[in-house]
């Protein structure tokens, strides 16, 4: 491996880091909201709705990311062309990302809200709390504190996840897509990909 050609590939590459980023961070936010929708619809609503829940989170969390991304960009986005509607690579990643997201952090979640001791719905109850004041004022910021660490991870492995949107094309390039042209370019695979990496 030569050294210089390590450090030129990582200048090059260091200039994917805001869309990384910006794909990690909007999908986690995505992830977040439906995570957080998807935790109330399994807990407070009727069953079936708790199963189709469950069932989101089993479908999503069973097939591969990959494949979800394809689904999205050229399965969803070709129906909407046909209506006149365009998704451009950048939000179609996004979208699958964020609805991959969702599922782990559903789970993440309903894990945190199972770890609080079943003591404390017991003494809410004795205090005459609701259903939904025991869990706005008891359960979630106990919950929330619990799930910031697998929260953490989550965010982490979205931003390693994110170089797989590069297989459609994303614009501006990510850190792996920029990776590939640089590698392309100057045919040092290993010093390339080694660049991505470290970042």
């Amino acid at each position: 491996m030569a050294l210089e050609n390590y450090f030129d590939a990582l200048l090059s590459v260091v200039g994917g880091i805001p869309t990384t980023m910006a794909l990690a961070l909007l999908s986690f936010a995505i992830g977040m909201g439906l995570g957080s929708i998807l935790l109330l619809v399994r807990f407070f609503l009727p069953k079936p709705l708790s199963w189709f829940a469950s069932a989101y989170v089993e479908a999503f969390r069973g097939t591969p990311l990959l494949v979800q991304i394809f689904i999205i960009y050229f399965g969803v986005g070709g129906f909407l062309k046909d209506y006149g509607i365009n998704i451009d690579p950048f939000t179609a990643g996004v979208i699958a990302l964020g609805l991959n997201s969702a599922a782990y952090q559903a789970e993440i979640f309903r894990s945190a809200v199972q770890a609080i001791p079943v003591e404390q719905y017991l003494t809410a109850e004795a205090y005459a709390f609701g259903k939904t004041q025991t869990f706005r004022y008891i359960i979630l910021p106990q919950a929330l504190r619990i799930a910031l660490p697998a929260l953490m991870n989550e965010m982490v492995l979205l931003i390693k996840d994110s170089s797989l949107v590069s297989v459609i094309g994303v614009t501006p390039p990510d850190i792996f897509r920029r990776a590939d042209y640089y590698a392309s370019r100057h045919f040092t695979y290993f010093e390339a990909y080694l660049a991505a990496a470290t970042i």
